[in-house]
């Protein structure tokens, strides 16, 4: 008797599932099942060996995802099932989630890629060189332009770990300090990883008028359906929380990121590093930006914003990655038969610190998405990964 009162209800939680997720066969996409299961045989026989606690991992080809599963337990003493739905410290993949809201200033004209920070954000009005070592510091040649910051040629540069940074209150306490200290080159003739996404988060927090937390949400989670990322996850999202494993044991609370007093005031919000996820989430960030600037017809960015991130914007500067070159925000694969991935030309790609990954190849319409909490991971995770995923492409 229940049968017609269910069915309409389940129909409902279906298609509105469906909606969400588009998930298909990966033969309707030109893919291999059979060969995308070689993932579940690499991870499980990782996790086996106790190299890492769990994973989820998710394909996606031409706006369907194809693959989307969990491995493992949630931590190495920690038997609970790792469930699709967990969350993941992104660290550093942050980053392009920071890029994109900063690629909405570009696009409605309140910053240009040659304007001088400083003229938004007067600490960094006269940036100073660090000379020898312990010599002092002159002045630079040159200032510090917004380009700069997107690609990692600021020269800005902190010996502070993560940990230390979030001991500040805020990313504004955090930018005053790291204003005073000398920057490691000229502005511009080097690729420096490291602090410039800080300092362009605090950008937008400027420029928009708004805290960093609050404009990515309003331009970039609320409109993408992101409702599983966050900067400070709710307290009843905890039982998801992948554990971190650092050098092969537990870090539960994530000491050696986040201090205790960071975890309880919750206030300070990072350019660079402090965003949450889910495999699913980023997953729509991430077909946002292959799609060419929107998804589910909410549109975040315009496709030629999209293209300018996939081009060199470092030129001829040092990378540490052979094949590769640095983007608008990401690495981008430029001479694939140098590269130790299977990317074609044009992929642009990012990861964090403690083993998440992802990619996006608009050439196969592809976007693959890894996670685990693993630091350091001498396991070659993105090579490993991607070889199995393209593989798996049949046409």
């Amino acid at each position: 008797m229940l049968l017609p009162m269910i069915l309409p209800i389940l129909s409902l939680v279906l298609a509105v599932h469906a909606a969400d997720f588009p998930i298909a066969k990966p033969e309707s996409v030109g893919m291999s099942a059979e060969r995308l299961a070689h993932i579940g045989t690499w991870l499980r026989g990782v996790v086996e060996h106790k190299q890492a606690a769990g994973f989820v991992t998710l394909v996606a080809r031409r706006g369907k995802v194809v693959h989307h599963e969990a491995f493992g337990t949630m931590g190495l003493n920690d038997p609970r099932p790792m469930p699709r739905n967990a969350l993941f410290d992104l660290a550093s993949m942050t980053k392009p989630i920071t890029v994109a809201a900063a690629l909405t200033l570009l696009e409605e004209g309140k910053i240009t890629l040659n304007d001088n920070i400083g003229d938004y954000l007067p600490e960094f009005r006269n940036p100073r060189l660090a000379i020898g070592r312990g010599e002092g510091s002159v002045a630079t040649r040159g200032p510090i332009t917004v380009r700069h910051l997107f690609n990692h040629t600021s020269g800005v540069t902190d010996a502070a770990t993560r940990a230390d940074t979030f001991k500040h209150p805020t990313l504004e306490a955090y930018m005053q300090e790291l204003a005073r200290k000398p920057i490691a080159h000229e502005p511009g003739t080097a690729y420096l990883y490291g602090n410039s996404h800080n300092v362009l988060g605090y950008l937008v927090q400027k420029v928009s008028g708004q805290p960093l937390d609050r404009y990515v949400a309003d331009r970039i989670l609320t409109p993408l359906g992101m409702r599983d990322t966050w900067y400070w996850p709710p307290h009843d999202t905890d039982s998801r929380r992948a554990v971190l494993v650092v050098r092969g044991k537990d870090d539960p609370q994530s000491l050696s990121r986040i201090p205790p007093e960071a975890a309880k005031a919750r206030t300070f919000i990072g350019g660079a590093s402090g965003l949450y996820s889910t495999a699913a989430d980023y997953w729509r960030f991430a077909q946002m930006l292959l799609n060419g600037g929107q998804l589910d017809g909410k549109r975040v960015l315009g496709p030629r914003t999209i293209a300018w991130i996939a081009e060199n914007h470092i030129g001829d500067l040092a990378f540490s990655t052979p094949g590769h070159r640095f983007g608008l925000g990401m690495a981008v694969t430029t001479d694939r038969g140098k590269s130790n991935m299977p990317y074609s030309n044009g992929t642009y790609y990012w990861s964090g610190s403690q083993g998440t990954l992802f990619w996006i190849d608009p050439k196969e319409e592809l976007i693959g998405v890894l996670m685990v909490q693993l630091t350091p991971s001498p396991l070659k995770l993105r090579e490993r990964f991607s070889q199995i995923v393209y593989s798996a492409i049949l046409e």
